[in-house]
């Protein structure tokens, strides 16, 4: 399958759905506390090669912290329940009265499509489904 693209699309898609999936994995990538502490205890070393696993150790944040970050995190990753996501380019007023409008909104939502079979073709063989880029998995605005 060959994707056809309106120029300069394909660069803001490709930098839409990077930011997209970097939002979506900092879950994967917080929730282990060491990776992503969101406060330190101490501060950084200011040298190299002097740190040791006790001062690590000291310098990541206690329990409660780590819990409260990864509440954060994952109430900012999932999605909840009592709303029905409106998926990208998936308009349910009618924002656009235009035919120009109306008609780049049509094509956009086929590409979408595309890109969607596309990937379910591409992860059919994976062990673990990667779900995070699929336009129906994408919100169509900014919600926190």
């Amino acid at each position: 399958m060959t994707l056809r693209f309106r120029p300069g699309l394909r660069s803001s898609l490709k930098l839409d759905l990077k930011a997209l999936e970097t939002l979506k994995n900092l879950y994967d990538w917080g929730a282990w506390v060491p990776n992503l502490p969101c406060s330190m205890r101490k501060p950084p070393p200011t040298t190299k090669g002097v740190a040791t696993m006790e001062y690590i150790m000291e310098s990541l944040p206690d329990v409660k912290q780590s819990c409260l970050q990864m509440a954060i995190l994952w109430a900012l990753n999932h999605t909840p329940c009592v709303w029905k996501m409106n998926t990208l380019c998936d308009y349910k007023e009618e924002c656009f009265t235009e035919d120009n409008v109306k008609k780049i909104i049509k094509e956009f939502q086929d590409e979408l499509k595309k890109i969607d079979c596309l990937i379910q073709e591409l992860k059919e063989n994976l062990v673990l489904k990667y779900e995070y880029l699929r336009p129906e998995n994408i919100e169509n605005r900014i919600t926190i």
